[in-house]
């Protein structure tokens, strides 16, 4: 998908028309505590993503970054709630298999969602083993602090799903439902 098409898809279906009020005073970039480590800071990519340069955008490491911490949303002056398209840009660059080469964040993610999905909660060995398939090497240079964890029984392993788990499944199908509809 070329630049023009993926810019059209973020400002339509993914509501990313609110950063065109984004008047670049940089109090997003200034008021995170991940920028420093971002290939882009929130008002570079914003800009990024107004002047089309998506793939450029979505193969950024900024939104896998972001930790919702908000610190962002509360500083802008216009109300923009930064965080929402910092998720909108992580489903966008799944959705396109849109990613730096080597990129490892996106693994991770995946490796979170999927037992919050299933169970509604995650539990730390689902992350792990998941996130492990993928990345066997850092698993292993890792394995020695989750032996530790473990036995200090700080190591979660059983999985408790949400007490409604019906009713969990059926947000997370109408949720599913009103994206595609979206």
């Amino acid at each position: 998908m070329d630049n023009a098409a993926l810019k059209a898809r973020f400002f339509e279906k993914y509501h990313g028309e609110e950063i065109r009020n984004c008047i670049q005073c940089g109090s997003c970039s200034g008021s995170c505590p991940l920028a420093p480590f971002m290939d882009y800071g929130p008002r570079q990519l914003f800009e990024l993503a107004r002047e089309g340069d998506m793939e450029d955008a979505l193969k950024a490491n900024t939104m896998w970054l972001c930790v919702s911490c908000y610190n962002c949303v509360v500083k802008c002056p216009r109300d923009i709630v930064i965080t929402d398209h910092m998720y909108a840009l992580k489903k966008m660059a799944i959705g396109e298999g849109i990613q730096a080469p080597g990129a490892k964040l996106p693994d991770l993610y995946e490796a979170f969602r999927g037992p919050v999905e299933r169970y509604g909660k995650i539990t730390d060995i689902q992350v792990m083993n998941r996130y492990a398939f993928r990345h066997p090497v850092d698993a292993m240079k890792k394995a020695s602090l989750a032996l530790k964890l473990a036995k200090r029984k700080r190591l979660e392993h059983k999985v408790y799903p949400v007490k409604n788990l019906v009713g969990f499944k059926k947000v997370m199908t109408k949720a599913r439902e009103l994206e595609k509809a979206s």
